[in-house]
Order: C-alpha cells, then sequence, then structure tokens
C-alpha cells in the first residue's frame, strides 16, 4: 500500500470501507468519474472551507484541496500535503505541492502531515473500496493543535464526506455493471 509507504506512522487515523458489486475496474472508473454534483455535503462543505470564494466544479478528485502523491491506477490513490491546517486559512509548508518524497521525509516542527487514500481491491463478489486518511504531525504542539481541529472536522462533517463518496461509487459502478457496461 503506497499510503504505508508515504506515512507509515500516525497520531491519528480514519478508515472506512465498503463492498461495491462491482469488479475493481469498475469501481476505480466510478471512483474517477464522481463528480462534485453527485456530493451535496462535500460541495457544501468545501465551499464553507473555502469561505466562499469561489464553488467546487468537476471529479471529486479533481477538487479534493490536496495534491496528488502517487497514484497506482485502478488500485490506489494518494493525495496529501503538508500545513497548519488548524489555522482559520491554512498555511502550507515549503513542500512542492504533488512531490511524495518531499511529503515522506518532511520534519520540521510546527506542522501536520496528511494523507488520504483512496484504494480498490478485489473481493468476494466485487470490490472493497476503502477511503482512508493518516495524520501525523512533527511536534507535541503540532499534535496538539491538530486533534482539537481534527474533532472538529470529524464533527462537522469529514466522516459524512467519506460515506458520501463511497455511496456515490457504489450508486455508479453497480449501476454500470446491473446496465451490463464494464
Amino acid at each position: 500500500m503506497e499510503l504505508d509507504r508515504l506515512l507509515p506512522t500516525y497520531d491519528l487515523r480514519s478508515r472506512f470501507t465498503r463492498r461495491v458489486a462491482a469488479d475493481p475496474a469498475t469501481v476505480w472508473r466510478a471512483l474517477s468519474e464522481v463528480t462534485v454534483r453527485e456530493l451535496p455535503v462535500y460541495r457544501t462543505l468545501i465551499g464553507l472551507r473555502l469561505g466562499g470564494r469561489g464553488g467546487v466544479e468537476g471529479t471529486f478528485l479533481d477538487s479534493f484541496p490536496a495534491p496528488t502523491l502517487v497514484t497506482v491506477d485502478g488500485e490506489e490513490l494518494v493525495k496529501g500535503m503538508v500545513a497548519r491546517f488548524w489555522q482559520i486559512r491554512p498555511q502550507t509548508a515549503p513542500v512542492a505541492p504533488g512531490n511524495a518524497e518531499a511529503f515522506s521525509v518532511f520534519d520540521e516542527p510546527g506542522w501536520a502531515k496528511a494523507a488520504l487514500s483512496l484504494r480498490v481491491a478485489p473481493d468476494t463478489g466485487g470490490s472493497l473500496l476503502s477511503f482512508e486518511t493518516r495524520v501525523h504531525s512533527t511536534d507535541a504542539r503540532a499534535r496538539r493543535a491538530f486533534r482539537a481541529y481534527w474533532l472538529f472536522i470529524q464533527l462537522g462533517g469529514a466522516a459524512y464526506i467519506r460515506i458520501e463518496v463511497r455511496r456515490a461509487v457504489a450508486r455508479r459502478a453497480e449501476h454500470a455493471t446491473a446496465s451490463g457496461r464494464p
């Protein structure tokens, strides 16, 4: 798993899974095609996070506010960044966006490294879709600040977004399978 390579140790973790009655290729395609319009909770919460500075459009994966670190086509996509997420306007660390190696080795105090993995694996009768988030803070102060932020975003809808995305992907993939489209 690429997430294990990029962020093997972490302070916080959430993991959501869903079995989908479709083959992995169909689920992967559905994951890449789910649009923001299919995700009203996500659209609303990201709009609030952006402070009303423009709406989000396009696919979920393209609109997610973190760069892609690595993709293993058909299996796993990892997005991540290093920031002070707990600030009103999060400050990003001096790490090149999308640079997996720089993300992995970054250890300057005062920051949090957050990575999100979307993974599709074969499972009996279909596929298993997983959505895992890991966070590693680079020092105790950042860890305390991020824990408070984590609680706020968990209560504020982060878990609902994970549920909503998994539901939308399953709906697309299972519809494609039922209609005979691979």
